[in-house]
Formats: C-alpha cells, sequence, structure tokens
C-alpha cells in the first residue's frame, strides 16, 4: 500500500491534468451517506423517518409523497442541512491540495454539490444526474458533455492520470468509461481508490493502474503528504 502510495504522488506530480471520477465512496468518505439510516439522517430527518417511514436519503428523494408539498419539504430541509450548512471537510481540502494547480475536470454522480463548495470551480464539475436542486425545482441536469471532450481533446496524448474515488465495481455511468479512457490513452495512469471489496481493475489496463484499497479519507490524506 505504501509503495502504492508513493507511485501515485509520483504519477500525479508528473501529470499533465487531472481527471476525477467521485460517486458515493467519496460523500461517504466526507460523513455523508444516502443510502443509510444512520444517526445523522435520523437526527436530521427524523419527522419524515416516523410520518412515512423512509429510511434513508435517498428513499426520501424519490419516495411517492401524498402531496408535492410533501416531496419539496423533504427536499428542502435536505437542501439547508447538507447544502447550505455544508462546511467543507478534510477529505475535500485534501483532494483539493492533490490536484493543485493542474488542470481538471471532475465528473460525479454525487448530487451534494460539495466539490463547488469546497472550491472547485463550477466549469469544472460535471454532476451527471444532476443536484438536490434540479430534483427540487423539477429541472433537467446540465449536460457537459462538450466539456468532458474538449478538456479530453487537449490532453490526448498526454500524461493524464485518471483518478477514480469511490465509484463501485458495476457502477456503468462513470466507472466503465474511465477504465475504457486509460485503456486507450497510452500515456494514462488509472489511481482507483475504494474499499478493498469495491476496488476493480480489468487486466487489459492493470499495467496502467495503481490501486488503493481502504479509507478513502485516510488515503487522500497520504497522497497529500
Amino acid at each position: 500500500m505504501e509503495m502504492n502510495i508513493g507511485k501515485a504522488k509520483c504519477a500525479i506530480q508528473q501529470s499533465d491534468a487531472i481527471l476525477v471520477g467521485a460517486s458515493n465512496g467519496l460523500s461517504i468518505a466526507e460523513g455523508y451517506h444516502i443510502f443509510a439510516d444512520n444517526d445523522m439522517f435520523r437526527s436530521m430527518f427524523g419527522s419524515f423517518r416516523s410520518k412515512f417511514g423512509i429510511h434513508s436519503v435517498i428513499e426520501g428523494c424519490f419516495y411517492r409523497y401524498p402531496s408535492e408539498n410533501d416531496r419539496k419539504d423533504f427536499l428542502s430541509l435536505l437542501i439547508e442541512k447538507w447544502i447550505k450548512c455544508y462546511q467543507p471537510t478534510q477529505v475535500m481540502r485534501d483532494l483539493k491540495a492533490i490536484i493543485g494547480e493542474k488542470p481538471y475536470f471532475i465528473l460525479t454522480t454525487n448530487a451534494d454539490t460539495h466539490l463547488e463548495l469546497s472550491g472547485f470551480s463550477p466549469d469544472n464539475v460535471w454532476e451527471i444526474e444532476g443536484t438536490f436542486f434540479h430534483l427540487l425545482q423539477g429541472k433537467r441536469p446540465e449536460y457537459k458533455q462538450m466539456d468532458l471532450d474538449n478538456f479530453l481533446a487537449r490532453y490526448s496524448g498526454k500524461r493524464l492520470v485518471i483518478l477514480e474515488l469511490g465509484i463501485g465495481s458495476r457502477n456503468t455511468l462513470i466507472k466503465q468509461p474511465l477504465m475504457q479512457l486509460a485503456a486507450n490513452e497510452l500515456d494514462a495512469t488509472y489511481i482507483p481508490l475504494n474499499l478493498p471489496q469495491e476496488l476493480y481493475v480489468p487486466v487489459a489496463i492493470e499495467e496502467k493502474a495503481i490501486k488503493l484499497p481502504g479509507d478513502i479519507a485516510v488515503t487522500l490524506s497520504k497522497l497529500r503528504k
């Protein structure tokens, strides 16, 4: 593990650009778990849990409420607690320090806007499935495929680091395209961070991969040092 931390640091330092893919595992590392019926959920959304039998944020987002007002009340409270009251965590500070002044683009399925709230440019972040604001307002997610394509064209053939944060092994929306990109780009380095049971790298790109299993928060802290 420590040897791979060193290799990952070198790859990041020597890279021309960094493409980040992030999913639920990054949020969990921050302490925000959309699938959990944990103490945070119960303290913040206990009234909805008692009234409707909702047991997680993700369930609350898509629950069939008796009225539209109930749905909006849940999403408004979610935005208040998870976005308006949010303060950047050590996880996000570490990620920002790791990227530093490198050109970057971030693909994420996380809807909490924590990346932007932590200082990452909204122009360089694509929430593929939208944000909690989109859910509340009933709007379609912003489409940034052209921005991604321009970024990839600019750094094609160069030393691109693909930093994957907490994406499940069966994820098709972000993980599969990132792995395909790693296979296609000759000088790409693929660095996935995840729990050991979720850390998957196909044989075709093993030589380009630096696997970092374990707690994402701890790993990011080590990469920053």
